[in-house]
């Protein structure tokens, strides 16, 4: 069944998406999602989030919604024609930026024809408007090419349908590290119909900045949200280092990710508004604090492992796990290799740390369906029925698990490393106590 327009139905399509959703939720422990009442049904609906894990945004936008979605992504990949039509077969518009040169900006118009007709249609739209992915929590300079297609499908059908921006924050445990947790929040829609109609103006420029403005207001709070300056990842690091105090580690199984979101962001603002009323006191100690950083990381130590608790009592306990799914670590190593060892492949070649979930996404789609249904054919083959589908069963996941296990024993080393840093964790203390009296 070929498609007219990219929003149109396709069988092919329609069987691959499950299959691509199962392998995006199971390249995370957890996905968490919320507000998704916040998204309107009455209006042609623009979804806007941040961008700071390259596909993986899309993609957990996309197993956010059980019907269909257009994307918009940078112009670049679409260079190669089997690449392009790829992307079109998902459903991804090239978006053009200023940085691709005038001529090649004059292109989004086309571009914007079909985004237009898209919205029209009542399909959703997703589009970036940072425009380039960051890895870090803040937010960069929002373009204007999501506004511009809000303002444009105003424009042609505002008069019978609303327009609406809906703001998304997404939020990962962590950005390069596979099979962390994953938090989509889905804020209060702008209403662009009635946001421009009480601007009072007509040039599109002047409707823009309001709106961008207003976005990106949106945007921040929905996120961990740090202001983006000379001090940002510090001042992440110190967020975790008092989360850590606190006993917290976003991101645990049983934790509501979104309540540690907001745990984060009332950290957050206790850093920054200490940086308001003692600016000089602050930058010293962001400065202690990266000192720390970088000496907790080159010793190979979690910054979740200086959470207080029974440390002998903690280690004993990861211990004993450890040793009771080690077996099946064991055969989860084995049947798994032919993937754990291509995803170490490709990332070690990947320069940029943002693509290594990418990566080890793509290696779980491309080959986790050829191995599983290669070992069902051999084991149904080769052992009795029941023996064979429990080998089967056994087999699906292993290769998430072979990831899981590796983390786990990786605090688990951590926290007996930290056992004998007295120094690092007198270091952490007195950092803490130190902001708790500037705060």
């Amino acid at each position: 069944m070929s498609r007219k327009n990219i929003y149109d139905k396709d069988l092919g399509y329609t069987i691959l998406k499950p299959i691509v959703d199962w392998n995006t939720k199971h390249s995370y422990r957890k996905i968490e999602v919320t507000g998704k009442e916040n998204i309107p049904t009455d209006g042609a609906v623009i979804i806007a989030p941040n961008h700071c894990n390259t596909l993986m945004d899309a993609l957990v936008i996309l197993q956010a919604f059980k019907d269909e979605s257009v994307f918009g992504a940078r112009a670049d990949i679409f260079n190669k024609p089997f690449i392009a039509k790829i992307m079109t077969f998902v459903r991804i518009l090239p978006m053009v930026r200023q940085r691709d040169g005038l001529r090649n900006v004059l292109k989004n118009n086309e571009t914007q024809e079909i985004i237009v007709d898209t919205l029209e249609n009542k399909v959703r739209f997703c589009m970036y408007p940072e425009g380039r992915h960051r890895p870090a929590h803040s937010l960069q300079t929002l373009g204007k090419g999501t506004f511009r297609a809000a303002l444009a499908a105003n424009s042609k059908f505002g008069d019978k349908m609303p327009v609406y921006i809906v703001p998304t924050g997404i939020e990962y445990g962590d950005y390069f590290r596979y099979r962390s947790t994953c938090l989509i929040t889905f804020g209060e829609a702008i209403n662009v119909t009635e946001f421009v109609k009480g601007l009072n103006v007509e040039n599109e420029v002047q409707m823009i900045e309001p709106l961008r403005k207003e976005l990106a207001s949106r945007m921040s709070k929905l996120i961990t949200f740090i202001k983006d300056d000379e001090q940002l990842y510090n001042k992440w690091a110190l967020t975790k280092m008092l989360a850590a105090d606190k006993g917290l580690r976003y991101g645990d199984f049983g934790r509501s990710l979104h309540k540690g979101m907001l745990a984060n962001r009332e950290i957050v603002a206790e850093i920054e508004k200490a940086c308001e009323k003692k600016p000089e006191e602050m930058e010293n100690l962001l400065e202690k604090v990266a000192e720390f950083d970088k000496k907790r990381r080159k010793k190979g130590i979690s910054i979740y492992s200086f959470r207080k608790k029974n440390e002998a009592l903690n280690a004993a306990g990861k211990a004993f796990a450890a040793l009771i799914g080690l077996p099946y670590w064991i055969f989860s190593a084995i049947v798994s290799s032919p993937m754990w060892l291509t995803y170490n492949l490709l990332r070690s070649k990947t320069r940029d740390k943002a693509f290594h979930n990418t990566v080890g996404f793509g290696v779980k789609l491309a080959l986790g369906t050829i191995l599983l249904i290669t070992y069902a054919i051999l084991a149904f083959c080769l052992l009795p029925w029941p023996y064979a589908l429990a080998l089967t069963l056994l087999t699906i996941p292993s290769y998430s698990y072979f990831f899981d296990y590796i983390e786990g024993m990786r605090r688990y080393i951590s926290d007996l490393k930290l056992l004998g840093e007295k120094k690092l964790r007198g270091k952490f203390k007195d950092i803490v106590k130190e902001f708790r009296k500037l705060y």
